[in-house]
């Protein structure tokens, strides 16, 4: 079912019945181009939880987008119960113009939440998602990867707080997820989807993976699966042996931090960056990371670990600007 472009304020969500799926385009004023939001509503014929699973909040990451396609082409109501929200491409303007931004404001959507109704087009994007979709999750499931400058390991991240329920779903659903890499962050910074999702109480799980802007399918493969496992974790899967078809991987590395890139070591001087580390490596802080070097190969600056702990990104294209981010450390939680 095809519902048309409708008012995200004005759509009844009792229109979609259980045992039905439908497409409909949400919509919100802003100017002369008005916004859009694309959603797929599965709802399956029994009660239950609501998974809202989002891609492309930055318009440049397509790991999620084809695992969102996926998901859309192979769950259908007779499948589940509950309901199953997905939004393919959450930054539509972002997208069209393979941005890691907005390009109608220049801003970064996963810094707005939880926006403005009457602000630029990027803060009232992050108010619609955050007012009408969000506030019907049950639990959130953010799919991300990383961007041309910057390489990220495939790993799954999750509010680590055990003193209470939030923090103790998400860690619960992180280990089912299925990766070998999970990061614990006791907070986050704000004006994420995920910080939006912890002031509301909805726990959560966000993932990241290469990126820069292709797809390598055993890193996306995990998306899939690990959406699955989630599903099944929240009981969601009325066949689970039919989509469980692989044991999920054992977890080899636990991770801890508030996973901001944007506290990233940077860059003083414009270089060609050769580094002397590479991504999950551990390290002690005052360890060589790299070098930049000018256009007759002379050092302009030795790059060195800030802190201990372990290398969770890391500079992907050689050419690195002034204030460029070169890597970013992690703890390792005991």
């Amino acid at each position: 079912m095809t519902i048309p472009h409708t008012p995200a304020a004005l759509f009844e969500w009792e229109s979609v019945k259980r045992g039905e799926a439908a497409n409909v385009m949400l919509t919100f004023e802003c100017g002369e181009r008005a916004g859009e939001i694309p959603l797929r509503i599965v709802k399956g014929k029994e009660q239950g939880p609501t998974l809202l699973i989002l891609a492309a909040v930055h318009g440049d990451e397509y790991d999620g987008v084809r695992t969102v396609i996926e998901l859309i082409h192979s769950v259908q109501p007779e499948d589940i119960r509950g309901t199953l929200l997905m939004v393919p491409i959450v930054n539509m303007p972002a997208y069209e113009g393979i941005s890691r931004v907005t390009p109608l404001d220049g801003k970064n959507l996963a810094r707005e939440f939880p926006g403005s109704p009457e602000g630029s087009y990027t803060e009232r994007l992050a108010y619609y998602l955050d007012q009408y979709i969000l506030a019907k999750a049950d639990f959130l499931l953010d799919l991300h990867s990383g961007a041309m400058e910057f390489s990220i390991p495939v790993l799954v991240g999750y509010y680590h707080n055990e003193e209470e329920e939030l923090g103790r779903r998400s860690r619960a659903a992180a280990e089912a997820f299925g990766m070998e890499t999970i990061w614990a962050h006791p907070q986050v910074g704000p004006g994420r989807t995920v910080s939006a999702a912890t002031e509301r109480g909805i726990p959560w799980l966000y993932t990241e993976a290469s990126g820069g802007r292709r797809i390598k399918l055993a890193e996306q493969e995990q998306y899939r699966r690990g959406a699955y496992r989630l599903m099944h974790h929240m009981g969601m899967l009325l066949a689970p042996e039919a989509w469980l078809l692989q044991p999920a991987p054992a977890i080899k590395r636990r991770l801890k931090g508030d996973g901001n890139f944007d506290a990233s070591l940077l860059a003083s001087v414009d270089g060609f960056f050769i580094p002397a580390v590479e991504l999950l490596q551990i390290v002690e802080e005052g360890d060589a990371v790299g070098s930049l070097y000018g256009l007759f190969g002379e050092e302009l600056e030795k790059l060195h670990a800030p802190s201990s702990g372990i290398i969770v990104g890391l500079a992907e294209m050689p050419y690195i600007k002034k204030a460029g981010i070169v890597c970013s450390i992690t703890g390792v939680k005991g």
